[in-house]
């Protein structure tokens, strides 16, 4: 039997085993085949390796190192019952028994929804030595892991949509929690990666990148916990529509024709529907996604007379400045102080003028992830935006007033050092430095 052959088979028989568990009594044939048959397979393919692990990974079903294409569908038991349990991976060593087989089988298809610690117990209490199950962490993930893992659900949410099925809420609003613990805790840093303009990814590094900035201007807004979950969760699905859109036409490089631009715009009163189908979504949420391209003067689409909801131009606002600050096809990308010069001058038409202050304030004069040169020569990244005013960043300064990168590059509050002012700003692509990856790694040192 080859690997592919084996791992099928394993996954097979484990999503086999669970489905009959609730089917028929203990000791029936269609209980016991498959775990009889999953312990053949199991104990081959651990005489090359000392264990094996099935994971879930953001939703998505995951053999040792490969992802499973379609797991949900081919196993859709094993995805069920581990997300029940909060457990992300599965661990078989060598020298498991089949009694430990069969008793981890009872846990997971259990009715006690233990987690955790108890889950952990409870293992034990079988005498299951040779298996186990890897919860999901209580503690907290950097940023960087949310960021991604804030991308991974919204791709299995738009993935689950194009299959035809109603994506579930529950991650959405986990993600959406952890983000907004993080703009809490650290707003420049989780700002600071909404840089990552992934051009491959684009539609779904734009949708986290606009639920961030999106929270980050609620949370200065001074919103509701509520209000905020709202807002936080209708940005991140906020183009959840275009998956109803032929995806030639999301792609396309060149300008689109007047019958690709309608396709285009039917995306926001699709994504609404969307959200009417899944359970536990706030219909002040599909409302949200649905207003997000309607300007202040009602301009743009779709064409409603109805009055704005107050919280629909956060979204509006977030989705132009990440869009103007993003590589595309028709256009280079602003600098984050061009964005909010560009925004500025549709304030009143496009934009809630007093929506737009707040997030002026709120992104600063100089934002986050803006290159500057400082009147001592030096050049460095803006990676704070030290008062409420905006007006009094904290630059990382990368290169030294000769010009050479630094070996040791070092923060400079502005606030604190007065006689030092940024005298314009500077195109990274002048420089050596990568601001994606900056970023990354400042998130990840953190």
């Amino acid at each position: 039997m080859n690997e592919n052959d084996s791992r099928d088979a394993i996954l097979k028989n484990i999503n086999g085993a669970l489905k009959s568990r609730k089917l028929y009594p203990p000791g029936h044939p269609a209980v016991s085949a498959p775990i009889n048959k999953l312990s053949t397979t199991l104990e081959d393919s651990l005489k090359t390796t000392n264990n094996i692990v099935v994971g879930l990974v953001n939703e998505a079903l995951v053999f040792e190192d490969d992802l499973i294409v379609e797991g949900e569908k081919l196993y859709p038991d094993i995805i069920r019952y581990m997300n029940e349990k909060s457990v992300n991976a599965i661990i078989f060593e060598r020298g498991f028994s089949l009694k430990e087989l069969t008793a981890l089988l009872d846990v997971l298809s259990g009715a006690d929804i233990l987690t955790g610690h108890a889950l952990q117990k409870d293992l034990s209490a079988r005498g299951i030595t040779h298996i186990s199950l890897k919860s999901i962490p209580e503690g907290k993930r950097n940023i960087l892991e949310i960021y991604n893992g804030a991308v991974g659900v919204v791709k299995n949410v738009m993935g689950e949509v194009r299959m035809g099925k109603i994506p579930r809420a529950e991650p959405v609003n986990e993600i959406i929690g952890e983000i907004t613990e993080s703009v809490f805790s650290d707003q420049n840093a989780i700002v600071g990666l909404t840089m990552i303009k992934n051009y491959d990814d684009y539609l779904y590094n734009h949708s986290v990148n606009v639920s961030i900035i999106s929270l980050s201007l609620g949370r200065a807004m001074k919103l509701t916990e509520e209000q905020l979950h709202a807002v936080g969760v209708a940005a991140l699905l906020h183009d959840i529509g275009k998956t109803g859109v032929a995806e030639n036409i999301i792609r396309k490089p060149g300008g689109l024709s007047s019958e690709e631009w309608d396709k285009i715009k039917e995306h926001p009163l699709l994504g609404s529907n969307i959200i009417k189908r899944m359970e536990g979504m706030d219909e002040t949420i599909g409302r949200l996604i649905y207003e997000h391209h309607v300007k202040y003067d009602h301009s743009g689409y779709p064409q409603t007379s109805s009055s704005l909801h107050p919280l629909s131009q956060i979204i509006t606002i977030s989705d132009a400045y990440d869009a103007l600050t993003t590589l595309r096809v028709y256009q280079q990308p602003h600098s984050p102080v061009e964005a909010v010069k560009v925004m500025s001058n549709f304030s009143g038409r496009h934009f809630n003028p007093d929506t737009l202050k707040a997030f002026v304030n709120m992104i600063g004069l100089y934002p986050v992830g803006t290159m500057v040169r400082l009147s001592t020569n030096e050049i460095g990244l803006v990676v704070k935006v030290d008062c409420e005013a905006g007006d009094c960043p904290v630059i990382k300064v990368l290169y030294g007033k000769d010009g050479n990168e630094l070996d040791a590059p070092y923060e400079l509050s502005l606030m604190e050092n007065k006689e030092v002012s940024v005298v314009s700003t500077v195109n990274p692509a002048s420089t050596n430095t990568d601001i994606v990856s900056f970023f990354e790694k400042e998130a990840a040192a953190g």
